[in-house]
């Protein structure tokens, strides 16, 4: 059970239901402070955070032995700082089988590991992503799951919103991290401050192979702020940043690593002719990305290009959590054409694809819908349905297969309204 001190978190339902029962070893990986020690601790019977001196100690002497004293369910926190725990962790698992299910969940802020082709985890450590807090988690929900919605038939279901546009700015600004949550707006920025510092200072350098520079790594990250929600360029991000181009896509890839930044890969179709392959970049956390810019609720009011990426920035990454939860394996993809098409978001599921187009306003109408409709056209049934998702009340259909909807469609069951 989850404690009521604690947000109710989508991977919590996953991980209890699918994976530990099944699995001997979970791998979860996410950005720092998104909650991943405290949510992972209500498993665990014995937790090894390897931030403390005394147990980083001990794992570096004698890991097999450190994990062979451990009773019980053992989650082996901030692995990053002794990897050599991996090595004990595969011989564990290795070494009774079969395995006992959910032995030992694993959390980190950094991916590098899962991605070397030597990492020892390999077939043995599930890996599940873990991100901010979703908007229905705040709100004590953790059971709905946009995307199967989105993919659960031929008709879209919506809500009526009482959210207006002022909602969500505020949502925007007040960031996903649970240590942030609540926070006065000073406070808030305080945090964010001592947050980046912490990124740039300590953590880069211990997942880097050579020795970034702090104050051009902020300023990559500053740079990918500013952009997020737009298709990646590197040189100018490397022109924002004042550095070399290869210092710029080494810097973007760190920053990939810490799972601050994400590429939403372009998505093609053999049928469609000129198609950008560029991805897009999002910060992880728009809160974060509004701090770097210095964008309160009234500036972003104010401006109409930022509070746009902002927005697109803010329903991707309430997506992302739910992708990792999905019954079926469900892609998340940006799509643009050299003509100026566009969809924001596309999802795709065995072949069908659902759009998504994100708008700040308050009134959308079939103009807003032009990439959807363009794109059903041409998909014909391969294209399940699309939405435009904007900040009004009312959910409304726009043509055939394509809807208006309010955002909070992405966390509030029109079941339960």
């Amino acid at each position: 059970m989850v404690s009521q001190d604690l947000f109710p978190r989508v991977i919590d339902r996953m991980l209890e239901g699918e994976l530990l029962p099944e699995f001997p070893a979970v791998f979860v990986v996410g950005p720092r402070g998104c909650g991943k020690s405290t949510s992972m601790g209500q498993f665990a019977d014995t937790i090894l955070d390897l931030s403390i001196p005394g147990v980083r100690t001990a794992a570096l002497e004698d890991p097999d032995g450190v994990l062979a004293a451990s009773f019980g369910r053992v989650l082996i926190d901030e692995w990053q700082e002794v990897p050599e725990i991996l090595g004990a962790v595969k011989r564990a698992v290795d070494a009774s089988p079969p395995s006992i299910p959910g032995r030992f969940i694993v959390t980190g802020s950094v991916r590098a590991a899962y991605q070397a082709a030597t990492w020892p985890g390999t077939g043995r450590l599930i890996r599940a992503r873990m991100y901010g807090l979703t908007q229905g988690e705040l709100e004590r929900n953790n059971t709905y799951n946009p995307i199967e919605a989105l993919f659960a038939g031929s008709e879209l279901e919506h809500g009526w919103s009482d959210l207006k546009r002022s909602d969500y700015l505020s949502r925007i600004v007040a960031g996903r991290f649970p240590d942030v949550v609540g926070r006065s707006e000073r406070g808030r920025s305080r945090w964010f401050d001592s947050y980046i510092e912490q990124l740039v200072d300590r953590d880069a350098a211990q997942l880097a192979d050579g020795n970034p520079r702090p104050r051009k790594l902020r300023a990559v990250l500053s740079s990918c702020a500013a952009r997020t929600g737009q298709e990646l360029n590197k040189g100018a991000t490397a022109d924002d940043a004042d550095v070399a181009r290869g210092t710029a896509d080494s810097y973007l890839s760190l920053l990939e690593d810490l799972s601050i930044v994400v590429r939403i890969p372009s998505w093609h179709n053999k049928r469609l002719r000129r198609l950008n392959r560029s991805p897009k970049i999002h910060i992880v956390d728009p809160g974060l990305a509004a701090h770097l810019l210095n964008a309160d609720e009234t500036v972003l009011g104010r401006d109409a290009t930022l509070v746009g990426q902002l927005f697109e920035t803010f329903v991707v990454a309430e997506l992302m959590t739910h992708l990792e939860t999905v019954q079926e394996a469900t892609e998340l993809f940006h799509f643009r054409n050299r003509d100026g098409i566009e969809v924001d978001v596309i999802l795709e599921r065995r072949g069908q694809v659902v759009g998504l187009e994100v708008k700040s306003s308050m009134s959308v109408d079939r103009t807003d819908a032009r990439g959807l409709i363009w794109l059903r056209d041409r998909l014909k049934d391969d294209f399940l349905h699309g939405a435009v998702l904007y900040s009004g009340e009312i959910p409304f259909r726009i043509d055939e297969r394509i809807w208006a909807a309010p955002l909070s469609s992405l966390w509030r069951d029109p079941a339960n309204q």
